[in-house]
């Protein structure tokens, strides 16, 4: 495999910058399809870990505090970077988060909490890949995972898989849908939570639709998202889920479709447990 510190060439860096221009979640979809037999098993730590203090360092950087307000980012500064980094030491060390301190999930470990010059130094010297003073998940991943990972390797493995399946993508976009449902949801519950402690009929009418929200227009558009969702999800799991890459419009062989799959299988999951049909 070519060095970490291999240089790109004008080709692989214009393709490394594409996706780093990407929301986080695609980033890591890249990274694993193109790595999933290496690094496959850390995909749950991937998701469940590192994208959720990711995104929460995000959220801390344009002070937002509510999720559902939060539209997903795609780098970080150096500043917030070492938020990041010192806000995944501190949840790896925090003895509530002990299960993700087994041998299993050793390779994702990011080691001790370091100095912010010394991190900083790290982050500009090792992490940043193309030098523009940010960090993105793209390049975090790369780094966490440089005993099998490099940008060069990353680039050769990405480029030849070709372009996303339009099933893959469907369901990609049926999640997205999802999640535009799901902050239209919060934004009125939040609203309403809001109204609902206001003295008088104003509180009192905010109280009655507050009991209202599951069984309202909004609550019935989010579980219709998710019903498409997961048809097509599952239609893409079907035919892909066996990590056969299939082949595109032109009939050209496309790449490792594992991460893609898991991924989105896993979102599903979760809003489904979240926002799915109460029995």
């Amino acid at each position: 495999m070519t060095s970490f510190t291999e240089k790109l060439d004008k080709e692989s860096l214009d393709f490394f910058n594409s996706v780093c221009a990407k929301p986080f979640s695609q980033q890591a979809v890249a990274f694993l399809n193109a790595y999933w037999p290496e690094v496959g098993s850390q995909a749950e730590y991937i998701f469940t870990v590192a994208w959720e203090v990711l995104k929460y360092a995000d959220m801390h950087c344009k002070g937002i505090s509510l999720i559902f307000q939060y539209e997903e980012g795609n780098d970080l500064d150096f500043d917030i970077g070492l938020y990041f980094y010192e806000q995944l030491c501190k949840f790896m060390n925090d003895p509530k988060n002990s299960q993700w301190k087994g041998d299993e999930w050793k390779l994702s470990d990011p080691g001790p909490l370091m100095t912010a010059i010394k991190r900083k130094k790290e982050l500009r010297e090792k992490v940043d890949v193309n030098f523009d003073g940010r960090v993105s998940m793209l390049e975090y991943l790369l780094y966490q995972y440089k005993d099998y990972a490099n940008p060069a390797d990353f680039c050769n493995r990405a480029m030849s898989g070709g372009d996303e399946h339009p099933e893959i993508r469907k369901a990609r976009l049926a999640l997205e849908e999802v999640n535009k449902r799901i902050r239209a949801y919060e934004a009125e519950k939040a609203r309403l939570e809001a109204e609902s402690k206001k003295p008088g009929v104003r509180g009192l009418a905010a109280k009655n639709l507050l009991a209202q929200l599951n069984s309202s227009p909004l609550w019935e558009e989010l579980n219709r998202a998710l019903i498409t969702a997961e048809a097509a999800v599952r239609i893409a799991t079907k035919k892909f889920g066996g990590g056969n890459g299939g082949t595109g419009a032109d009939g050209e062989p496309l790449g490792p479709t594992d991460g893609a799959i898991w991924w989105m299988n896993r979102d599903l999951e979760e809003k489904k447990k979240r926002y799915g049909r109460r029995s």
